[in-house]
């Protein structure tokens, strides 16, 4: 085969569409900020866990959840709330799981209400009310009535041995708890809520997609055959500025790698 008829296979070959694939290096600066924001949680019911049903945890789990996302507002509640029942009084034992499961889902629910709810807080050029807190609010009520439910039923089923009466004797008695828990969570997402600067800054910074949009056929050269498959790498970068919040600049680089490695 000669060199024209090599060209036009080369041409006939370029169009071979693959599928995208993103690789996202900020995944492990995010997992480092949850990691410590959940310690600091967990130092905070530690040194709180003489005072009946008030806990930093909980809140910040939701404001996590808020700022980062789901996955890590889940993963701070549930993974907190394990590693701390090692430290405080009670230990280890079937209310753990209840209590996993309940907070892990509030900083879950803050992680939604933080993608599809966040609200900006001017309105024709003009401040009006702080809607984000407004926003993190409603997730605190929302996932601290979920978290009671499961903690409060789950526990009280294991308890009384799902006995109907005892079992609503114990949630009855829990009410009171569960208003502290609600209002002292109140104290500690107003309080958090002040570093919030600070999280979105950690959070932000560079953040690099990698995405295999398409292959072509590598110019091997007179000593190749030219049926390597070379795939055509595009990356997007984003840089986020001190509030966190990112621009949508884009910029394409071109780069051929072997197929075979």
């Amino acid at each position: 085969m000669d060199f024209e008829q090599k060209t036009k296979t080369k041409l006939g070959q370029k169009n071979i569409v693959v599928c995208a694939q993103k690789t996202r290096y900020s995944l492990a600066r995010l997992a480092l900020l949850t990691t410590a924001l959940t310690a600091a949680g967990v130092a905070g019911r530690v040194a709180l866990q003489f005072i009946p049903s008030v806990e930093p945890l909980t809140p910040l789990a939701i404001l996590i959840g808020f700022f980062i996302g789901p996955a890590a507002g889940f993963f701070s509640g549930a993974g907190g709330f394990f590693a701390s029942n090692f430290l405080v009084w009670g230990g280890q034992g079937p209310w753990t799981l209840f209590q996993c499961v309940g907070a892990g889902l509030a900083g879950m629910i803050g992680g939604l209400f933080g993608k599809f709810f966040r609200l900006d807080e001017k309105i024709f050029g003009k401040k009006i009310f702080n809607k984000e807190l407004l926003a993190i609010f409603a997730a605190t009520v929302i996932g601290l009535i979920f978290y009671e439910i499961i903690v409060t039923l789950g526990t009280g089923a294991f308890m009384t041995l799902f006995n109907p009466a005892l079992l609503l004797l114990y949630a009855a008695t829990s009410i009171p708890f569960s208003i502290i828990h609600l209002a002292s969570s109140f104290g500690f997402v107003t309080a958090f809520y002040e570093f919030k600067d600070r999280i979105k800054k950690m959070k932000g910074g560079k953040i690099i997609e990698r995405e295999i949009l398409g292959v072509r056929v590598s110019d091997g050269g007179d000593s190749n055959s030219g049926n390597r498959i070379v795939p055509y790498l595009y990356s997007r970068k984003t840089i986020g500025d001190d509030s966190g919040k990112h621009d949508n600049r884009l910029w394409f680089k071109r780069e051929e790698q072997d197929a075979d490695g």
